[in-house]
């Protein structure tokens, strides 16, 4: 509530130069004074507190900015962090990934010594069947030896054959297996770099707001500057004016 203020007669002293008498003309005129001086002077009191209600609401603003600059600093902060967990996320993946293709590079020379084996094994059963070809002139005197040698090569086309399906089956099943695993982890590595690029838009959206947040600030800052200084000169203007007021009103009782 806002006061108004009361004229409060000098006292003058009876001992002192006796003044003049004044006419009720005068008296009214000095009265009109009075009361003009008081409502100016309540109008101006009235502007110094709405000036002061505006820099207190830019205050309140400025600080509500800086509130949300700081919540939005501790935000960047955490999306920094989940980003930097799932960078160590994808690194780890990436070993897992060499760990598996140093086992498949293993998994390959077994292979490719299977395949010699099988290619030597395939050598000695060729040469097996040109030297039961050779024995084949000889029938009548060797039928002892190509019946031995029908029932090795037997033997050896058998374990060539469960050898092949052997070495096929393992080759398969690893094959399966090692692509099975291919699948998962690049489906993982697919899963953290989507949210590894969605933390970083974030981030980046996160960081437009606080640059804007602060040129708010500092035109908020701007204009509260602005707005005391004006207050400041329109209260010494004031000032100024109710200190002349006064003045005028004290020469013009002494007249």
């Amino acid at each position: 509530m806002r006061a108004n203020p009361q004229f409060i007669e000098p006292a003058f002293d009876a001992g002192g130069p006796r003044w003049p008498t004044l006419s009720d003309d005068d008296v009214l005129a000095l009265e009109n004074t009075i009361a003009r001086q008081s409502a100016e002077l309540n109008l101006r009191l009235s502007e110094v507190v709405d000036l002061y209600n505006f820099q207190q609401q830019q205050a309140n603003e400025l600080q509500a900015a800086r509130e949300e600059i700081d919540r939005l600093n501790q935000a960047v902060l955490a999306l920094e962090q989940t980003a930097a967990q799932h960078k160590t996320g994808v690194a780890a993946a990436q070993d897992k990934i060499a760990v598996l293709e140093n086992e498949k590079a293993g998994l390959r020379q077994h292979l490719d010594k299977a395949l010699h084996d099988s290619t030597v094994l395939t050598g000695r059963l060729l040469a097996m069947e040109s030297t039961f070809k050779v024995r084949e002139k000889n029938v009548a005197a060797a039928l002892e030896q190509v019946e031995l040698m029908n029932s090795e090569l037997t033997v050896a086309s058998a374990e060539r054959f469960k050898l092949v399906a052997a070495v096929q089956a393992e080759r398969k099943q690893h094959r399966n297996a090692l692509n099975e695993k291919t699948s998962i982890l690049e489906d993982k590595i697919r899963k953290a770099e989507a949210a590894a690029e969605s933390r970083g838009t974030q981030i980046k959206t996160l960081e437009e707001s606080r640059r804007r947040l602060n040129e708010r600030v500092e035109v908020l800052e701007t204009l509260s500057k602005s707005e005391r200084e004006i207050a400041e000169s329109k209260i010494k203007r004031l000032t100024e004016e109710l200190g002349r007021g006064c003045g005028n009103h004290i020469v013009a009782g002494q007249r």
